[in-house]
């Protein structure tokens, strides 16, 4: 069950050196690589552990994308770490041939087959909980309602507040003299003052800072404005494992029910469908670990989800079209022609190819200057 997982593992690669050239990221891309390693590791692992506990012969559980670096034999496998350390897969004794020998993935029963065939999504799944529980338990930015503090959440570029050098996560302690303790003492503030210049003492780092500024009108209402949006103070919520395993579970729901619901809306062209590709997925990667490890954790939580469904779509080439063949097979009472099969997989794969390089073309095109 390579193919799709290594040729889009290649294209990724080719559309991350265009996105490293255009933007000098090396970091971004590296965490990319290792993002996706993680989740196709998984996913390859379920296949992995069900074939063999199935007594499949899995002729070689392969790291990276060939050509082979070195290989190690133990009983029946070969596990071989290869030149391009992206993903993995898993090569089975007559994945895409009939029925012949008793150890093939093509002479097991439909229930083994289509055990192997859901591990895979399986494995995605059972890895997005873990990912949220280990998030939760390094710990969550929350807002702090009751904390009775101010925070800076985001400067508008060339307004006054940026110009006099306020910050995102910046927390007031006083404007034009007044103590603040939510966002109306702010903006009372900001509004008593009118264009005059006005002092904000701001705790950032530890320590507290002192910025001048002066309010301009608001182009809609007239009405002062710095340039600012403003919430409650953020701070760090750890959970203990107690909590956070079936918070992470719960979130895990959510997340699954608002994304089959958006992929529902999709379909009927309720709204607009919204693709990323390697170099989008990359891009958000970057800033994600750029916010730090539990913003990382999340995301990458969200992308294993959407593998976990996505691989299950009845999409030849993807495991869910052989799931459906396998389906197809007990309605019919017999197998479908393992040739017909594979030529409906590979115009599938041609076709997610295609889609996958016009996706890609698109996420460059936008890291370009016009």
């Amino acid at each position: 069950m390579p193919a799709v997982q290594t040729i889009l593992t290649v294209l990724a690669v080719l559309s991350m050196l265009v996105f490293a050239h255009q933007q000098g990221q090396l970091q971004t891309v590296l965490t990319f690589f290792g993002v996706l390693s993680v989740l196709v590791l998984a996913h390859e692992l379920g296949h992995f552990v069900v074939a063999k506990r199935a007594g499949i012969k899995v002729q070689e559980f392969g790291f990276g994308i060939p050509p082979r670096l070195f290989g190690i034999k133990r009983g029946e496998t070969v596990y071989a770490v290869n030149l391009l350390p992206l993903g993995g897969y898993v090569k089975m004794l007559g994945e895409n041939d009939a029925p012949g020998d008793p150890h093939s993935f093509a002479s097991k029963s439909k229930r083994v087959r289509a055990g192997v065939l859901i591990a895979g999504s399986a494995m995605n799944l059972l890895l997005t909980p873990l990912l949220l529980s280990a998030a939760l338990m390094i710990g969550e930015p929350v807002p702090c309602d009751d904390c009775s503090r101010v925070q800076v959440y985001g400067v508008q570029p060339n307004s006054p507040a940026e110009r006099a050098g306020l910050r995102d996560g910046d927390i007031f302690v006083t404007l034009d003299g007044r103590p603040i303790r939510d966002t109306n003492d702010v903006r009372q503030a900001v509004r008593d003052a009118g264009e005059r210049e006005i002092e904000a003492v701001v705790r950032r780092d530890g320590a507290q800072e002192t910025v001048r500024l002066i309010p301009r009108p608001n182009p809609t209402d007239g009405q002062p404005t710095i340039g600012i949006q403003l919430g409650p103070e953020v701070v760090t919520v750890q959970r203990p494992i107690w909590e956070a395993i079936p918070q992470g579970v719960q979130r895990t729901g959510e997340m699954l029910r608002l994304f089959v619901t958006g992929l529902g809306q999709m379909i009927t062209r309720e709204a607009p469908a919204e693709l990323a590709g390697p170099v989008g997925i990359a891009r958000m990667t970057g800033q994600m670990a750029r916010a730090g490890w539990v913003y990382l954790l999340q995301f990458t939580a969200f992308l294993s989800l959407n593998l976990a469904v996505f691989n299950m779509l009845p999409v030849p080439g993807l495991d869910g079209a052989r799931l459906a063949f396998v389906v197809v097979e007990g309605l019919r009472g017999r197998r479908v022609n393992p040739q017909t099969e594979g030529v409906i997989h590979f115009i599938g794969l041609m076709l997610l190819l295609t889609l996958m390089a016009y996706v890609s073309v698109n996420d460059v095109r936008r890291l370009i200057p016009s």
